[in-house]
Formats: structure tokens, sequence, C-alpha cells
């Protein structure tokens, strides 16, 4: 191919002149991220665990200082069921599409030995569609709704005796599928010293079983400062 000459004064006339809105360098980069972040948007999956009556919603409510009117659920359910709802959410700047996800009927049968089944079927369900989504030939991952769960809050009844075996059955299950965070419900129902001991009993028990929990980054230098 044959090259052109081109003029000076034509050139100047077909380059771009490029404004830059601000510093550019590596350093910026963080702040690029978080600028885009927010720009499209946060997704956060949340799973509860427990049993009914143990304050699941209220505590979703006092996290996200909202009301979710949610719907109480009856305590004799023969199955349990799992029930996603998803609720766009803004605070200033930041839009957040927030997706709970409870276990309607959980430890409520008499016969609790497949009450984690559910649980499971559906965690495994939202990795399936996910992986679904990636295999496609024409993916459209930015506008598909990302399902898979970011934590589970596992609710244990404050008994102060220890867990009980299908706790340790249905957190032994999922350790491996989702992040879980125990928490001890209605915790202000028993003193602080009954608490404290119940506290390193679920520890104790969980480590016997080998049942991996969530570690919070506690030397992460900005999580300490």
């Amino acid at each position: 191919m044959a090259a052109i000459d081109v003029e000076p004064q034509k050139m100047e006339t077909l380059m771009r002149t490029l404004k830059l809105s601000g510093h550019v360098g590596f350093d910026s980069l963080p702040d690029q991220l978080v600028n885009k972040s927010v720009q499209n948007g946060f997704v956060f999956n949340i799973l509860c665990i427990g049993e009914t009556g143990l304050g699941k919603s209220t505590l979703m409510d006092s996290l996200f200082n909202t009301n979710f009117e949610s719907v109480p659920s009856p305590h004799n359910l023969p199955t349990v069921k799992l029930k996603a709802h998803t609720y766009e959410l803004q605070e200033s700047s930041v839009r957040l599409k927030l997706t709970i996800c409870d276990t309607v009927g959980y430890g409520d049968q008499v016969n609790k030995e497949d009450s984690f089944k559910a649980v499971v079927d559906y965690i495994d369900a939202q990795f399936e569609a996910y992986l679904q989504e990636e295999l496609k030939i024409k993916r459209a991952l930015p506008q598909y709704h990302d399902s898979r769960l970011h934590v589970c809050l596992y609710f244990i009844c404050p008994t102060g005796h220890g867990l009980k075996s299908i706790d340790l059955v249905c957190m032994k299950k999922l350790d491996t599928k989702v992040n879980i965070i125990p928490i001890i419900a209605k915790a202000d129902t028993i003193s602080k010293t009954e608490l404290q001991k119940f506290k390193s009993k679920i520890m104790q028990e969980l480590q016997a079983n080998s049942v991996e929990i969530y570690q919070f980054p506690v030397d992460d230098e900005s999580v300490t400062e």
C-alpha cells in the first residue's frame, strides 16, 4: 500500500483533541473504580436461615433502616420453602439492589432431617443459573441479575444449651457454598454472663465439627483504624 503525504496544517485538523476531566494516573484508579461502582449501583444478596419467630425480619429492618413489610409465617408448614424478595434502596447517591431470601418453615417440622435440603438446592440453583448465563454465546452479564448469595445469616435459638443437631448439619452442608455468619437471635433475653458462655460453647461446637464460618478481616489496617 502506498504512503500518502498529508500537509502539516491538514494533519492538525485531522487530529482529535481530548479534554481531561481530571487527573490521569494510576493513583486515580481507586477513585475511578469507586465512581464507576456508584454509577452502576451495588447488588447484595442475603440468605436468612432460622426457625420461625426468631426475629429475622426485624433484624433486616434494623440493618437497612427500612420497613420491608414482611408477612409473618405460620409455625405449622409441612415443608421448608425459600422466598426471595428484591428491593431497590437508595441512600444519598448510592443505589443498592438488595435481595433477601427467607427460609419459611425451617425447623418447624417434627422430622427435621431434610430441612437443609431445600436450602442447598436453592444455593446450587443460583450457581447453575449464573453458569448457564456464562456459557451462552451472546452473554449479557452486565444486565444479568446475579442471584448468587453473598452471605448467610444463620439465626441460633437462644437456649443457652449449645447448638441443635439441625444447626450443625445445615451449617456443615453450607460452609463450602456461602459465607456463614452465626447470629444468636434475641440475645437480649439472656444475661451477659450466659450470653458469653453461650458464645464460647457455640464456637467450641463449631470447631469440634469442623464447621467453617466467615472470619471478619480484623487484621486489615483500614478496619483496625
